[in-house]
């Protein structure tokens, strides 16, 4: 069977790289020579070639499954039919609309035709579903998912809604379904992507606190854009009296506007009374930067607040909490430990350190306005203060689809540049999709 894949993936590269421009590749050039699957095998009379490839997508309607192949970091469109063979790993028959975006499958196909024969479910791949603790390092190609690290080889794929993505489109608020073998990861398919979020009329509200769901709270800034998890929210935003909700739909790459005008003075004055029970006793509490004896009850305004207690001998705790009833007990159990900070912050991103006076400068695309975590920093090119960590660039057009990218900075003492691609119309997206559906169409004639 060795055999039989080695010959085969030979005439595969050989399709591959036949059709269209060549794929460039740096360095020593190798010669290649092509082989035909022996007649003796058993696909002999099936197909002439064979693959390991990732599935991107399945048009039921038009009949054709397109593929991804990492070795050439291409993808290749096949036509199927009724009598077409697939089968999920445990041998058991199945439908093409079966099969998964990020699938590692094995694919018989005559290269001619560009028909598929056979389809097999990799049974040595393992699917992780529902992905949300994970972190990626670009620098090492390595994955990080709840404490267990895997690589990232040359030509995994991400795929999103059917398209081939790259690394840094993940971004830290998405769900993904992890396809892996061992501990490479072959493909990486975002199930719940992020969407955009931006306030009008939040003047009121400037320095105060918005939330979405649980997890993600951030505080209100001017021309601020929000990337949010695609879905359902009842938006909270708080700002000393101010304070009120709004249902917000976030879907997937679109942004929606959300005008907070009109809650502004709503639920003027309403404070909720908290009683702090901290040990140890000695700990100090500052609630919003400010001071605060814990030994009587604590009236807040109603809205998110940032609290920090800190102890000497005990580990710093900061921590936001919302305030949203007449009376409520706060317990707080120091962990004893040297005094770091212990942030529950709810974004994922982080910074650790400033490397003081040097920038990180955004090049292209140029006219585009740069977000980054949510904070308006200018019109590209534009730069921004360099401090080591993680961040979410956003760059928005109008006319143009919002693109977000994850973006590592180290503690390097030297500037950095970065430069994007340019920006899809919003128009030309949709023409896009059609185009791509004619032209793999072709492909299979």
């Amino acid at each position: 069977m060795k055999k039989i894949q080695k010959a085969a993936s030979i005439l595969l590269l050989f399709l591959l790289c036949g059709c269209g421009n060549a794929a460039t590749q740096t360095g020593t050039t190798e010669q290649v020579t092509t082989e035909a699957v022996s007649a003796d095998n058993a696909y002999a009379d099936l197909a002439d070639s064979l693959d390991t490839a990732v599935v991107e997508k399945v048009d039921q309607e038009g009949g054709y499954i397109t593929f991804w192949n990492s070795t050439v970091q291409k993808s290749y469109t096949l036509s199927y039919d009724h009598a077409t063979g697939i089968k999920s790993r445990h041998g058991e028959e199945l439908v093409a609309g079966q099969l998964q975006s990020g699938d590692l499958v094995q694919v018989t196909f005559q290269k001619d035709t560009k028909k598929c024969k056979n389809i097999w479910l990799d049974d040595t791949a393992a699917v992780t579903e529902q992905v949300r603790n994970f972190s990626i390092n670009h620098a090492a190609h390595t994955m990080e998912i709840g404490g267990e690290q895997y690589t990232l080889p040359d030509g995994c794929a991400v795929l999103s809604q059917g398209k081939v993505l790259t690394l840094m489109d993940i971004n830290t608020v998405d769900t993904l379904r992890v396809t892996r073998v061992d501990h490479s990861i072959e493909s990486i398919v975002i199930t719940n992507g992020h969407g955009y979020v931006r306030l009008l009329g939040a003047e009121a509200f400037e320095g105060g606190w918005v939330e979405f769901g649980q997890s993600i709270i951030k505080k209100v800034e001017k021309d601020m854009l929000l990337v949010i998890p695609e879905g359902s929210y009842d938006m909270l935003i708080s700002h000393g009296s101010n304070v009120g909700t709004k249902q917000v739909e976030v879907q997937a790459n679109e942004e929606v506007q959300v005008d907070v005008s009109d809650l502004a003075q709503v639920e003027e004055n309403k404070k909720g009374g908290i009683v702090f029970t901290i040990s140890p006793s000695s700990a100090y509490l500052t609630i919003d930067g400010t001071d605060t004896d814990y030994s009587e009850v604590v009236y807040l305004p109603y809205g998110i607040h940032q609290m920090t207690c800190k102890a000497e001998g005990y580990k710093t705790i900061t921590q936001y909490i919302k305030v949203g009833d007449e009376m409520a007990n706060i317990n707080i159990e120091m962990e004893a430990g040297s005094d770091d900070t212990d942030a529950s912050s709810v974004s994922s991103n982080t910074v650790t350190a400033s490397s003081s006076g040097y920038q990180v400068y955004i090049d292209a695309p140029q006219g585009g306005e740069l977000y980054v975590d949510g904070k308006y920093i200018g019109l590209i090119p534009t730069s921004f203060d360099k401090k080591s960590g993680s961040y979410t660039v956003s760059i928005r057009k109008s006319g143009y689809i919002t693109r977000s990218y994850s973006l590592q900075v180290d503690d390097s003492e030297k500037d950095v540049h970065y430069s994007f691609s340019e920006l899809e119309s919003s128009t030309a997206a949709i023409d896009a999709s059609a185009a791509a559906a004619e032209a793999a169409l072709a492909g299979m004639q």
